[in-house]
């Protein structure tokens, strides 16, 4: 008969391959479908950002412009090309491997979005993307998991055998030198009886007690800690900047992030940079924070005020413009910011598309986001059209949050207390 414990290693070799195998079905499935839904969202937000940019150097009719910046988005990461498109599908102008007529409409490839100036249609900017992403698939990775499992499985179970004759052997002699012998089956279970017999032990009412209040500690510790991981994604986008010279670009970056550096100094926030777009931060949540997500918001909103102070000494053609979402409660907010490209692209994507919806003196922030706040009064608040929502593929709801100025301590007391604030008057003598 087949020792114990190699039947317990095959067992949970063959159960873990089954498992992984199922995963590795399942995973096909989801990773397909991801991807699609990201690349609509990032395909969308290019064309937006490219006909937001088009429209100053289109009217002033300046091809090297219009040139430089489809070469521009061209080089950026998972772009086959992007052109620009008069009324009748001829190219203005456009970047490597741009066709000379616009192509049909591709609603997994390409993506279109029209160059409006008021209520008139100049044409249209189009950004296609690769067949694939060239991304890493989770299935390598299954299967080399579970091919791992079946060797370890394997070599389990040859070693547990040679376990298991070894026990039997020392219980055979443990039990001629004792001069008993135990009903157990199991070699090390028997061991242990013939060892150390069983013993009744009472356990004194205040130390169950005690047991029962360590439990209930290390609970709510547990749960404090699992808060802690909470983190939100702050993306600020510095829009229309095809007129910057690349030295000017590094400048107001170096700037936008010095300021940002200072209003995350003490949070435990660190931010890091998008590739030739903007700035990109994690803040994560407080243990002792009552409302983590108000806080986030607040926060935002100081950046926001910081970045626009520091770039207030020049004219900018820039707009700077700012998204706020909430990561997943697996991502640990521990991690780098860049980093947060590769493992969590579709929730940065997200936040540049929310980035992407905001206007002046404000952000726009996720469902995610909005759902998480208790104190929904303290924000000024209105929802995002659900045409802006669909132009830029976005799926969930978002919101606009008006910034409001921090109130200065008698303008605070004002509002507390209005008779406190109002002057005493002296009633005149009869």
């Amino acid at each position: 008969m087949t020792p114990f414990i190699t039947r317990c290693a095959l067992a949970g070799a063959l159960a873990t391959t089954l498992v992984l195998g199922v995963l590795l079905l399942a995973s096909g499935f989801a990773y397909e479908a991801d991807q699609a839904a990201l690349r609509a969202t990032y395909g969308s937000t290019l064309a937006e950002q490219l006909a937001a940019s088009a429209i100053d150097p289109l009217l002033a009719d300046e091809a090297l412009r219009l040139t430089s910046l489809t070469q521009e988005m061209t080089h950026l990461s998972g772009v086959a090309w992007a052109a620009l498109f008069d009324l009748d599908g001829r190219r203005l102008a456009g970047g490597e491997g741009a066709p000379a007529q616009r192509p049909p409409p591709n609603a997994t490839r390409l993506f279109q979005y029209p160059l409006v100036f008021g209520r008139e249609q100049l044409g249209t900017a189009a950004v296609a993307l690769p067949e694939t992403l060239r991304q890493r698939t989770p299935v390598t990775a299954l299967a080399t998991s579970a091919l791992l499992v079946l060797l370890m499985g394997a070599l389990g179970g040859w070693l547990g055998g040679i376990l298991e004759r070894r026990l039997g052997a020392l219980r055979q002699r443990l039990e001629a030198k004792l001069g008993r012998s135990v009903p157990q089956t199991a070699p090390l279970a028997a061991l242990i009886q013939l060892i150390d017999p069983p013993q009744q032990i009472a356990v004194p009412p205040a130390a169950e007690g005690k047991n029962a209040a360590l439990e209930a500690a290390t609970t709510e510790e547990d749960s404090v800690d699992d808060a802690a991981r909470q983190a939100y994604l702050l993306v600020i986008n510095l829009f229309n900047q095809s007129q910057l010279s690349p030295a000017a670009r590094q400048s107001i970056f170096a700037r936008l992030g010095q300021a940002l550096d200072e209003q995350l100094a003490g949070t435990g926030g660190r931010r890091g940079f998008l590739s030739g777009t903007g700035l990109v931060a994690l803040l994560p949540q407080s243990p002792g924070s009552l409302d983590p997500a108000l806080e986030a918001i607040q926060l935002s909103l100081a950046a926001r005020r910081a970045a626009e102070a520091a770039l207030a000494e020049e004219a900018t053609p820039g707009e700077l413009r700012f998204g706020l979402e909430r990561l997943d409660d697996g991502l640990a907010s521990t991690t780098h910011p860049e980093a947060l490209l590769t493992t969590a692209s579709e929730a940065v994507y997200r936040t540049i598309t929310l980035a992407a919806l905001a206007r002046r003196n404000g952000l726009v922030i996720g469902d995610a986001v909005m759902r998480s706040v208790d104190n929904v009064g303290a924000l000024a608040a209105e929802p995002v059209a659900a045409s802006a929502l669909a132009a830029l593929g976005a799926q969930d709801p978002a919101w606009r949050i008006g910034d409001r100025p921090p109130q200065t301590e008698a303008e605070g007391a004002a509002t507390a207390d209005p008779q406190a604030a109002a002057p005493e008057t002296t009633p005149p003598a009869p």
